[in-house]
């Protein structure tokens, strides 16, 4: 198992940034690993000219090349994995501006709605705004790019975050 893999929780709610080859910016998601390093993914991609949710199992995510940085934003638990699961496919994804910030669609933009929505249906207690959640993603991910970039690092994992209050 990948070092990035060991640091995992199990059921712990992630988002995580990628590197986007040569493009600025990240590539943003939500994990879950279920058993470690096996997980399921949620992000929002545009492959075919078009916006759209893909959500999928894999054991992947650990060992991926451009993943530059995992942070825990909540726990899952046996209770509440339904309704986590069934919130997250339900976050538009069609492209439109998103209807909590009315910032235009992007990858990163339906990930701050996901947590939103998790935290509206009662799966996680957010105690910091998503504003400060995205820009602790931000500043840490821009700190690991470089050695991501040159292959002599690995994604930076988080756990102990303080984002909410099933963390």
């Amino acid at each position: 198992m990948s070092a990035v893999a060991n640091l995992l929780e199990d059921y712990s709610i992630y988002i995580i940034l990628s590197l986007r080859g040569a493009q600025p910016g990240y590539h943003w998601g939500i994990f879950v690993p279920t058993n470690k390093p096996l997980g399921e993914v949620w992000h929002a991609v545009n492959r075919s000219g078009g916006w759209s949710l893909e959500i999928k199992t894999t054991n992947g995510i650990p060992s991926s090349m451009s993943l530059c940085l995992v942070l825990k934003v909540g726990t899952a638990t046996s209770q509440n994995w339904a309704t986590l699961r069934t919130t997250l496919a339900n976050v538009p994804s069609s492209g439109q501006p998103s209807l909590n910030t009315r910032e235009a669609f992007t990858c990163r933009v339906w990930v701050k709605d996901a947590i939103l929505a998790l935290h509206n249906a009662g799966v996680i207690r957010l105690t910091k705004a998503i504003e400060t959640i995205e820009q602790t993603a931000l500043e840490t991910a821009e700190g690991n790019r470089t050695s991501i970039e040159q292959g002599t690092g690995a994604a930076m994992v988080l756990n102990s975050t303080g984002f909410s209050t099933t963390a």
